[in-house]
């Protein structure tokens, strides 16, 4: 029994030391994130009547929380959004690259139907794939860009009075400061 115990310690002397060793140089290793936070607009907003604002912060490692309103008004519908958003880099490096993520919001749709202005406010859940670019000497200037769904949480009768899906693509062109 003392020559298994003898064996456990010297097992656990060769193979615990060298690895909590490399974990304390991977934390180490670390790089330091500059930036953590950003606050963002769409730049089409006046040429195009989409205006979005947009502010994201790390939480973690990795993971984002935000929030984006935006109001769109193309020919004779208009969308109004409030949602907050999670977001997952797997690089591990917040506001930088590839990144999916959820939200969840509420959208007003309003469409005119026959001469007449239908209405419907509605709780949202979505999926986001999006990437994007820190510019400049500081890395502080962001570009961002991405492509999600909504899934619109309303009966059928209601999405149809204003014409809309039970789905909406959405698109992302943001412009920002990170900080």
């Amino acid at each position: 029994m003392r020559l298994i115990g003898a064996v456990a310690v010297a097992l656990a002397a060769v193979f615990v030391q060298p690895l909590a060793g490399s974990r304390a140089r991977a934390q180490r290793a670390r790089v330091p994130i500059p930036t953590q936070t950003y606050i963002g607009f769409n730049p089409l907003g006046l040429p195009a009547n989409v205006f979005t604002l947009e502010l994201e912060n790390a939480v973690s490692s990795g993971i984002t929380v935000g929030a984006v309103g935006s109001y769109i008004d193309f020919r004779d519908s208009r969308y109004t959004t409030a949602d907050f958003k999670v977001r997952y880099y797997p690089s591990e490096v917040v506001l930088r690259g590839f990144a999916v993520g959820v939200s969840a919001g509420v959208t007003r749709y309003s469409h005119v139907v026959a001469d007449v202005r239908q209405s419907l406010s509605a709780p949202t859940a979505g999926i986001l794939v999006d990437y994007n670019w820190l510019l400049g000497r500081s890395e502080r200037f962001l570009i961002g860009t991405g492509i999600g769904a909504k899934r619109v949480l309303a009966s059928e009768s209601e999405r149809q009075r204003v014409h809309e899906d039970y789905a909406t693509v959405t698109t992302r062109l943001i412009l920002g400061f990170a900080f």
